[in-house]
């Protein structure tokens, strides 16, 4: 009999509503319908699993400290989004004591890439590309599901997807060579990923090495 196992960030507490293990307080930040922020709203989750966003949802609610610091940066390019390369110099930016590290590769060696940054206990932005339309939107690596101790998928958070209920994630990419699949709620497409980087703390070596 085959084994399914599923890993996800040990920042994580899945329930009723994904919430963040150590607060309890919501991640998932949804993207809106005008702009191209998928990136900001990737960045924002991934600073909150390391601790270094206290609130990655109401990002206008706050008068002082990280959250407004972080929004001040972040509107200018929420209309038009970012590239990799973009997301990495706002994310030094933000000097937050975390370090912005693009992956490099074929899109299946990126998938691997994004395995083992997560193992090590690092979220990770990928930018996941449509191969019918050549679309491209960032979404978070918060986990991986395994086959047989072979990973096979990436479980992500899709800041334009649907908010998460009773579970860790809103999609799915499924990689391996030319048949990579990007699975949501409303469609699967054929996919890749065109471009990846890993946010990592300055001050640590991970924030609990080794996912559950």
């Amino acid at each position: 009999m085959s084994a399914l196992i599923q890993k996800l960030h040990p920042a994580l507490y899945p329930g009723a509503r994904l919430t963040l293990d150590d607060t309890r307080r919501p991640l998932f930040s949804r993207q809106g319908d005008w702009d191209a922020g998928s990136a900001l709203h990737c960045a924002a989750m991934a600073l909150a699993m390391l601790g270094r966003l206290p609130d990655p949802v109401n990002v206008r609610g706050y008068a002082s400290g990280p959250v407004p610091h972080f929004w001040d940066r972040a509107w200018p390019h929420y209309l038009h989004g970012l590239t990799p390369s973009e997301l990495a110099a706002f994310v030094w930016e933000l000097d937050a004591g975390v370090q912005p590290v693009p992956l490099e590769g074929s899109a299946d060696e990126l998938a691997r890439l994004c395995v083992l940054e997560l193992a090590a206990g690092w979220p990770v932005l990928v930018w996941i590309v449509n191969c019918r339309t050549d679309e491209r939107h960032a979404a978070l690596v918060v986990g991986i599901e395994e086959h047989d101790a072979i990973p096979t998928t990436l479980l992500l958070l899709d800041p334009a997807g649907a908010a998460p209920v009773l579970a860790a994630c809103n999609a799915r990419l499924e990689f391996g060579g030319a048949n990579a699949s990007y699975i949501t709620a409303e469609a699967t497409v054929k996919a890749g990923v065109d471009g990846a980087v890993s946010i990592r703390l300055l001050d640590a070596e991970a924030t609990g090495a080794d996912c559950v």
